[in-house]
């Protein structure tokens, strides 16, 4: 319990809100760096209910994950993502609707332990998702089109989603050690064909820091929170 004045909170409250909006941050990143670039980039109010569905989405992520909110909240957080994914500005755009559907649809199989898709074939699609539709959702909402080179740009936020996340999708720590080398090496790959700076040398030595803390530790009671502070490090590292 965090206590504010007279107002009191959960610590799981808190932890769930600091989450959203750092994990919306990360998915808005890389579109509004790449897209200042071009003179077409513009704000809308069609990126309104964006903005709201990106922190449903993002809060849907932290209860499935962190597992110490009750699950029936992740339900209504991804009816959310539903509903204003239909709203009038962005239904219009059919393309986009069904990016974002799909989104909503993996956090429901998520989200159900039926599934069983708490696993490393998961932990790849939820990489996907989260790169390749929000992101791309925003970009696509700004400019009025996609560049297959904007895709290409995502590939180090597609890795970095596979190598911070592997101990939320599997509790096998003898497996996870090996498959966060596999995935941590990806990683450091796709930093290497950016342009080398410090930005990318400061990126692979937080990578190789987190290999080591995954590789002692496995997953942490704070996991959640310390993946998005690396990740929202990174994004600002690397884009």
């Amino acid at each position: 319990m965090i206590r504010i004045g007279k107002l009191h909170l959960k610590r799981d409250y808190v932890a769930l809100a600091v989450y959203a909006i750092a994990q919306s941050i990360i998915s808005w990143w890389a579109a509004l760096d790449y897209g200042r670039s071009f003179q077409t980039a513009t704000f809308s109010a069609a990126q309104l209910p964006l903005i709201g569905y990106t922190l449903a989405v993002a809060a849907a992520v932290f209860i499935i994950l962190d597992r110490r909110i009750a699950p029936q909240w992740s339900l209504i957080a991804i009816g959310i993502t539903v509903a204003l994914a239909f709203t009038n500005i962005i239904a219009k755009e059919s393309e986009l609707l069904y990016l974002l559907l799909t989104c909503s649809a993996w956090l429901l199989i998520m989200a159900v332990p039926r599934f069983g898709m708490q696993n490393y074939f998961g932990l790849v699609v939820f990489g996907v998702i989260m790169t390749y539709t929000i992101p791309v959702a925003v970009f696509d909402l700004q400019n009025n089109y996609l560049s297959t080179t904007f895709l290409w740009k995502l590939v180090p936020m597609l890795a970095s989603y596979v190598f911070l996340y592997v101990p939320s999708f599997s509790h096998q720590r003898q497996i996870n050690q090996l498959i966060s080398a596999i995935t941590g090496a990806l990683l450091v790959i796709t930093i290497f064909l950016q342009p080398l700076t410090w930005q990318t040398i400061l990126a692979i030595l937080i990578t190789i820091a987190v290999w080591f803390s995954q590789q002692s530790y496995g997953r942490t009671r704070r996991h959640l929170m310390i993946n998005v502070g690396v990740q929202l490090i990174l994004m600002f590292l690397l884009y």
